[in-house]
C-alpha cells in the first residue's frame, strides 16, 4: 500500500480511491479485524493502521494543505470526521477494497466488532458503511 500522504487526492483532499477507511473505538477490535482478513487471504500489504495521532497529524495537515476546490465536495467535511474521531483516540485502519467481493470482506468483519465509522472511497462517491 503506498504511504499515506501518497494516497489519492481530490483536489489536494484525502481520497483514497478503492479503500475503506475504518476508525475502532479500540486498537484490539482493529487488531481482530486484521487477523480475520489475513486469514482469509488478504495481504498485510493491502492494510495500513494508524494510531490517533498519526492521524491527527494526518488530518490536520491535509486540512491545512488541500486546495480550494476540495471545499466544494465532501472531502474534507470526511477528513474532519477522522480528525474528530481521532481526537477521541480511535484506531484506524485503511484497508484496499478494489471490488465488490473484497468490501464484502472487509464490511462484514468489521461488524464482528465495535467501530465507529467506515467510509468506502470509490471514483465519485464516499460510501458510508453501515
Amino acid at each position: 500500500m503506498k504511504p499515506l500522504d501518497k494516497m489519492n487526492k481530490d483536489f489536494g483532499a484525502f481520497y483514497p480511491t478503492g479503500h475503506m477507511v475504518v476508525a475502532f473505538h479500540t486498537q484490539q477490535n482493529a487488531n481482530a479485524v486484521l487477523r480475520e482478513l489475513q486469514e482469509q487471504g488478504q495481504k498485510h500489504a493491502d492494510c495500513m493502521e494508524l494510531t490517533a495521532r498519526q492521524m491527527i497529524d494526518f488530518a490536520e495537515k491535509n486540512l491545512r494543505e488541500a486546495g480550494v476546490i476540495a471545499n466544494l465536495g465532501t472531502s474534507l467535511t470526511t477528513v474532519q470526521t477522522f480528525l474528530d474521531v481521532a481526537r477521541k483516540g480511535a484506531t484506524f485502519l485503511i484497508l484496499a477494497t478494489p471490488d465488490d467481493a473484497a468490501a464484502k470482506r472487509v464490511t462484514t468483519a468489521i461488524h464482528r466488532v465495535s467501530f465507529v465509522l467506515a467510509e468506502r472511497y470509490h471514483n465519485l462517491a464516499i460510501e458510508d458503511v453501515v
